[in-house]
Order: structure tokens, then C-alpha cells, then sequence
């Protein structure tokens, strides 16, 4: 999946933050930079596991014609996501 364009809202980047201690920054080399796993969540979100200095599951959803990932929430991901993210990369 291309990723060109991703968007935080101000609101979604403080409440990852303060649930979670997750920086923006984190999510963004995480789409940019890790090739992360994707999966399609219900409706029209998107699911992405990778790994940066910590793994993070990132939900988003996808306007494919601007190659676009709004964020709507992150954690650090469970030991059965990283166990799925681990078996993918190989």
C-alpha cells in the first residue's frame, strides 16, 4: 500500500499521547519508513503493525486516489499482533 500523505488531527495526536506515550512522529517513520503490515479492520479502517524503536498498531483510514492514511488511533501492539507482524516478515 502507497502512503503519500498522512494526517493527525491535533485532537486524535493528544489522545494517543496521553493513552498511550505515543509520539506522531512514531506513527509517521512507522507508514514511511518500517513497511509495516497492513489488514482491513471493519468498515473502512485499516490496520497497520510494524516496528519502529517499539512496536505500534496503527488504525487508519485510506482515500486511495490521494494515496492518503488519516489516523484515528494507535497503541503499542499486543503480544499476538507482534507474534502476526513476525511471522509476515519473514
Amino acid at each position: 500500500m502507497k502512503i503519500n500523505i498522512i494526517g493527525i488531527s491535533p485532537q486524535t495526536q493528544k489522545k494517543i499521547y496521553e493513552k498511550h506515550s505515543i509520539l506522531a512522529e512514531e506513527i509517521i517513520l512507522i507508514l514511511r519508513d518500517d513497511k509495516p503490515i497492513f489488514k482491513k479492520a471493519g468498515g473502512h479502517q485499516i490496520i497497520a503493525i510494524g516496528l519502529y524503536n517499539r512496536y505500534l498498531t496503527i488504525f487508519f483510514k485510506y482515500n486511495s486516489k490521494r494515496k492518503q492514511a488519516i489516523i484515528t488511533t494507535a497503541y503499542p501492539s499486543d503480544k499476538k499482533q507482534i507474534k502476526y507482524y513476525k511471522r509476515a516478515v519473514k
